[in-house]
């Protein structure tokens, strides 16, 4: 007992005020690596189940009716809010279900997932940022990234709400949020930044590009040309102008449209799939500037998706006409597998072969017909 009380007399102010408003709620572990907050997680002994607490922080003007209006949201793709309230000007928490799965990054880095599967948790996202946007919500996310989605199930849960912003109904924008630079929209930068509804739509194309098998490397001074490393160390290790550089670099390649590598995406990804990711992660003016737009354009070639998988085997094709076909990632040449579709065996397919997996998988295209 007297561990617990040193625990949490060691608390931030914050999260011991939070504590005395719900007793209640019995702690279990306090996170205090956010870059704007604390999160408590703990069991809530009346509603029986697992809750996380987020406190939060932000400017005297910016919160006002977001709090209550998230926790008046019900929709399934998005983590029901049990409480949320102000603790003062400049801090705020809400309190939510703890999902079984975990965050979204969690969740790539354990796990292979199918296109179809892939899709299906995509269009849940948009599906739930259109639940936060339309009237009379209208909210903005502002800061949709893997860390900030919860998996429960096969559900994608939009979480992590301490950016959350109202629109402004005169000018259709709120203010942009300066977190998660690689995840910033082009209209974020630039002396007069904003956030609006296409800039979640933004963010979500890069949530998809993750989806798919898309590489982001959280290692910032690894977007940096040669010219730029060199740039980077005349500032003679002064932190501050370090950080301020590189985010500048950054900031670069997002507003040119040049930050994602799309030769990262496996090359059995359909045509389609991609060209609607490159168009929601363009500039502002040429991307979608409604989720509504963005979500008709995935449906459209849903049907007649191919069902992909990278494993460790190689690259899976599930049930393509009765048939399900491997092509192999550890042998050199590359082959192909088939077998008909439920069966254990599989056996080799001797009209295709090469020395790339690019080559192989173009073979087996043509002969299948995959889109």
């Amino acid at each position: 007992m007297k561990m617990i009380k040193a625990t949490l007399n060691s608390l931030p102010p914050e999260a011991q005020r939070v504590l005395e408003l719900f007793p209640e709620f019995q702690l279990q572990h306090f996170n205090d690596s956010g870059a704007n907050g604390y999160v408590l997680l703990g069991q809530h002994q009346v509603l029986k189940q697992d809750v996380a607490i987020k406190i939060y922080f932000h400017d005297i003007k910016e919160v006002q009716e977001e709090p209550a209006l998230l926790a008046s949201i019900s929709h399934e793709n998005v983590l029901k809010v049990l409480d949320a309230r102000r603790l003062g000007d400049e801090c705020s928490f809400f309190m939510t279900p703890v999902a079984n799965y975990g965050d979204l990054r969690k969740y790539l880095n354990e796990y292979n997932l199918s296109l179809s599967l892939a899709h299906s948790l995509l269009c849940q996202l948009l599906s739930g940022l259109a639940a936060l946007h339309a009237e009379p919500n209208r909210l903005v996310h502002r800061d949709v990234k893997p860390e900030n989605l919860l998996v429960h199930d096969d559900k994608l849960l939009i979480a992590d709400f301490g950016s959350v912003r109202r629109v402004s109904e005169a000018t259709g924008k709120a203010s942009a949020s300066k977190h998660s630079i690689l995840f910033r929209p082009p209209e974020t930068f630039g002396p007069e930044p904003y956030f609006d509804y296409s800039s979640d739509t933004y963010q979500a194309g890069l949530i998809g590009y993750l989806l798919l098998g898309g590489q982001l490397d959280n290692n910032l001074e690894g977007y940096l040309n040669s010219r730029e490393k060199r740039q980077l160390m005349r500032l003679n290790g002064d932190r501050v102008e370090e950080a301020m550089f590189v985010d500048a670099c950054i900031g670069r390649r997002v507003c040119s449209g040049k930050l994602l590598d799309w030769d990262t995406v496996p090359c059995f990804v359909p045509k389609r799939f991609v060209t609607t990711l490159r168009r929601a992660t363009t500039k502002s003016g040429s991307k979608y500037s409604k989720v509504s737009e963005f979500l008709a354009e995935l449906q459209r070639f849903r049907a007649t998706m191919p069902d992909w998988m990278a494993t460790a085997a190689g690259w899976c094709l599930d049930n393509w006409n009765g048939r399900d076909y491997l092509v192999t990632v550890h042998e050199n040449p590359v082959r192909v597998m088939k077998r008909k579709h439920g069966n254990e065996k599989w056996i080799s397919d001797n009209k295709f072969g090469g020395n790339s997996h690019d080559e192989v998988y173009a073979q087996l295209s043509r002969q299948i017909g995959l889109p």
